[in-house]
């Protein structure tokens, strides 16, 4: 058995993978500092794994902390921290440097050769929104990266005075208060780039959204789409599987 977790920029995303698939993926937010006392509660409750797999894009602390935490609950547990690379699990990654591939794009292009037949694209609306394509034939034709609903909203927050950030929801328009039209206005932002890159870049049979966001944007888009909220970790699960890429 394998516990498998996706460090991300803002959440730290986990699951159990065993002879049935993954199973029970939970997240939650890194940025709390009793994340780790949380963590530990919930895997308290699992067996004893045999590998812990590591897949981060955040502060390397953060995966220092997990892995002395698992090996205190778990003495022998093995540890494997995925790394982008060249060529692997079917997949040729665009990036001359292999290693400047962001992990999480590269699990997630993984996960959606194995997955998702023909032309294909991945959508992953995080922190950061990142666009990812992917030919049949499992070649990465490249992708796009640009501030997440979140980022964009607190660089404009921080970016001016006399303004608050918020989190509530709105109703998607033409706002009449600053809260909404802000809300509105980087809604569109996201969801209009995806649409241009979608029909511009990919001419995909399959678009795939994943990431923390990808519910919500999902309603302001026009395509057939897919939503894969564990596209990353079934990437790392199929990373561990593959010895070319241990």
């Amino acid at each position: 058995m394998k516990v498998l977790i996706d460090i991300g920029n803002t959440r730290i995303k986990w699951c159990i993978d065993n002879s049935r698939g993954i199973e029970s993926s939970r997240a939650i937010a890194h940025r709390n500092i009793s994340f780790i006392s949380q963590v530990q509660q919930a895997w308290e409750a699992i067996d004893t794994p045999d590998v812990l797999a590591i897949a981060s894009v955040s502060k390397k602390i953060i995966a220092q902390q997990l892995i002395e935490l698992a090996r205190t609950l778990w003495p022998h547990v093995s540890v494997i921290i995925a790394k982008s690379q060249a060529q692997g699990g079917g997949v040729i990654n665009a990036y001359p440097q292999a290693d400047k591939l962001g992990v999480d794009r590269w699990l997630g292009l993984i996960a959606l050769r194995h997955y998702y037949p023909g032309n294909r694209c991945i959508v992953d609306c995080g922190t950061a929104i990142t666009v990812d394509v992917l030919n049949q034939q499992g070649l990465h034709l490249g992708g796009l990266i640009s501030p997440g609903l979140q980022t964009m909203k607190h660089s404009l927050f921080k970016g001016t005075e006399d303004l608050a950030y918020v989190e509530r929801h709105y109703a998607a328009g033409l706002a009449n208060f600053t809260e909404s039209a802000i809300y509105s206005g980087t809604l569109y932002a996201a969801s209009g780039l995806i649409e241009k890159a979608v029909s511009e870049l990919c001419n995909c049979q399959t678009t795939v959204l994943t990431g923390g966001d990808a519910d919500l944007l999902a309603q302001h888009l026009t395509f057939n789409l897919i939503i894969d909220a564990d596209l990353v970790l079934k990437g790392l699960s199929l990373y561990c599987r593959d010895d070319d890429m241990l």
